[in-house]
């Protein structure tokens, strides 16, 4: 059972070749962060892997995000899937 320490879940995730997604991203916890809001628990492997089944964004790199707060991600959910790169956080809105 995984433990709710209220982080955002990956509420989806369209990258089939990653380990972690099978039915939803099953790692217990992403980071996100690189030049286009990269996906950096992205694993490319035929083997599908993980524990828990939903993730939450445990890290955020990116502070020029709308949703990132002292590099915490602040969005109820995001959704990873392929945009610049394979895996990227297709919730990522810039800061205007």
């Amino acid at each position: 059972m995984p433990v709710s320490i209220g982080l955002p879940i990956v509420s989806s995730c369209s990258v089939a070749s990653c380990g972690y997604n099978h039915d939803g991203c099953h790692a217990g916890a992403i980071s996100v962060g690189g030049a286009h809001a990269h996906c950096n628990t992205f694993t490319e492997t035929d083997h599908k892997g993980g524990a828990d089944p939903t993730a939450t964004v445990g890290a955020c790199n990116r502070e020029d995000c709308q949703h990132n707060k002292d590099l915490m991600c602040t969005a109820d959910s995001i959704a990873v899937g392929g945009s610049t790169d394979v895996a990227d956080c297709l919730t990522f809105m810039a800061r205007v």
